[in-house]
This record gives C-alpha cells, sequence and structure tokens, in this order.
C-alpha cells in the first residue's frame, strides 16, 4: 500500500494506486500504477537499446548553464511518448530511473499470505520443540564377554639391595665446576607495522563555509544515531556535488536520513577549483568539514 525507493539522483513514491517520481533535473512525474507501469516498459527499451549520446552543443565564447557542466557532459534524449515530455538524461540519471522503476514492479506478497507463512512456522516449531520432549523407551543389553584361564607366572627373584657401608665410614663427594650456564631464551622479534599513507585532512579554507553553513543549518540527527557518520565529498567549480563516499557501514544506512543534496545539484556559491574535502555529522548536531586538496577536474 505504501513504498518509497531512492537513489541518488532519483526518488519514486507509491501510495495506494498513484505513483511520485522526482528526478535530480527538477521533473516531476504523478499517475496512476497503470501508467508507471507502462512508463517502465518505455524506460526498460530504452535501456535495452539506447542512442548514442548527444554532447551539448556549445560555441565559442558561449557560456553553458551550471545544470549541463556535470561531471557527465554527454546526454540521453529519453522519450516517453504521451507520458511525459522528452528529457535529456545523464548516464548515471538514466541508470537511477531504471533501477527505482524495475524494482518498484517487484511482486510482494499480500498481508494476508505473509501471515499464514508465519503461522505455518509457528506450528512447525512448535511440532518439533514437542517431539523433541516426548519420553523414549530405555534399551537394555547385557553384554557377556568369557575371559580365558591364564597361567599363574613364575615368581622372580628380587633384585638384591646395594651393599651398604659399614657405619662410622665417611663418604666424599668430587665437587663439580665449569658447569655450563643455561641457554637464555631469545626474545621474538615484533614486526613494525607498516607506516600509514592516508592524506592528513587539515581545516577548510575560507572557499568552503557555504557547504560548512549548509549542512549546519539542516542537520537533524536521527533518534538511534550513536556514531558520528563521515563522507567523502567531491564539490565542483559551480558547487555541486559530484560523487559522495561513505567512510563507514553507519554512513551509507543513514546516507538517506541526511541532508546530502543530490548529485549535480548546486547547493552553494562557485569555488576556484573542485575540492574534495571530508564531512563529519555527529549525533549532537555538530557538523565539521575537514579539506583534502584541490584538483583540477
Amino acid at each position: 500500500m505504501w513504498r518509497e525507493l531512492r537513489r541518488p539522483t532519483c526518488q519514486l513514491r507509491l501510495r495506494w494506486g498513484h505513483f511520485c517520481l522526482k528526478l535530480a533535473n527538477g521533473w516531476e512525474i504523478r499517475g496512476k500504477r497503470d501508467q508507471l507501469t507502462a512508463l517502465t516498459v518505455l524506460v526498460l527499451a530504452y535501456v535495452a537499446a539506447p542512442p548514442p549520446p548527444v554532447a551539448p552543443a556549445q560555441q565559442r565564447g558561449e557560456l553553458l548553464p551550471v545544470g549541463a557542466s556535470l561531471p557527465v557532459p554527454h546526454r540521453y534524449a529519453l522519450e516517453l511518448g504521451g507520458l511525459a515530455p522528452t528529457m535529456n538524461l545523464t548516464l548515471q540519471e538514466l541508470y537511477d530511473l531504471a533501477w527505482v522503476l524495475e524494482a518498484a514492479q517487484t511482486p510482494r506478497f499480500p498481508w494476508w499470505q505473509q501471515g499464514l507463512g508465519w503461522l505455518a512456522l509457528g506450528v512447525g516449531l512448535a511440532l518439533a520443540l514437542g517431539l523433541a520432549w516426548l519420553p523414549r523407551p530405555v534399551e537394555r543389553q547385557i553384554v557377556t564377554r568369557l575371559v580365558p584361564r591364564t597361567q599363574s607366572p613364575q615368581t622372580l627373584p628380587a633384585p638384591s639391595p646395594p651393599p651398604t657401608p659399614p657405619p662410622g665410614t665417611t663418604v666424599a663427594l668430587e665437587p663439580v665446576s665449569n658447569l655450563p650456564l643455561p641457554p637464555v631464551p631469545s626474545q621474538p622479534k615484533l614486526p613494525t607495522p607498516p607506516s600509514s599513507k592516508l592524506p592528513t585532512p587539515s581545516v577548510a579554507p575560507p572557499e568552503l563555509q557555504g557547504l560548512e553553513r549548509y549542512f549546519r543549518q539542516r542537520w537533524q540527527p536521527p533518534p538511534s544515531l550513536q556514531h558520528p557518520l563521515r563522507y567523502r565529498l567531491v564539490v565542483t567549480r559551480q558547487g555541486a556535488l559530484s560523487q559522495i563516499t561513505p567512510l563507514s557501514p553507519a554512513a551509507g544506512v543513514f546516507l538517506d536520513q541526511t541532508p546530502m543534496p543530490l548529485v549535480g545539484e548546486t547547493f552553494m556559491g562557485t569555488i576556484p577549483q573542485t575540492a574534495t574535502v571530508q564531512l563529519v555529522l555527529a549525533p549532537d548536531g555538530q557538523v565539521q568539514v575537514w579539506f583534502e586538496g584541490w584538483s583540477q577536474n
């Protein structure tokens, strides 16, 4: 009855018999479930045999808009017939759209079938436990063994004790010298840990104050969050994200609950060069931005 599917560049919500599809380029498509099925058929057929990508036309001295300066310049013209107007999508946006549409068509068992499955599992466990506690008959076996008669061994004479010196005799022991010292166990050498070659982040420069201000105004920690979330972000010159990399398993789980903008969405002002930073979102609401370096991309 209610379902939500998300990818970095699109989001699909299913409620009763309707759907709402949001794309990174600002498009929002709404309709009924039968229209969603027709849209899925068109997109999957387009992905199976896509036409060659179209690079944005640019004349000498002409400035492209911010939306056309994404890391992947080539776009695919997706024609959806009468369902929606023609859209120019990048390869990443086209992949995310096909993924959510195909996942939405996966059949799900109704609630009454799920309830019958859990009931059958509970009955099976109850029967297994009942059979395990039933008393079992005790079988007794009497084993007899014949022991052959053996002959008694012959009695051997006891060895004679050593001669005892007569009383009053003194026995002198010779001193023992030049005994070898016991060997000293050598301690094993511990292996030296290899030196870490990871880049050391530093304090963010003033050009990236807009990024820290954006997350500080929007970060709301979830109640179940116990550890800080750390991400590596690549920000283009136009102030848009081109790459998001979670640096821990918890960061990947809570990605949908963070105010992370979509890939290609402009959320801050322009900067001199493409920057790579580390973003830390703490459970107490604090936000930290660590700078890793500039690049010419």
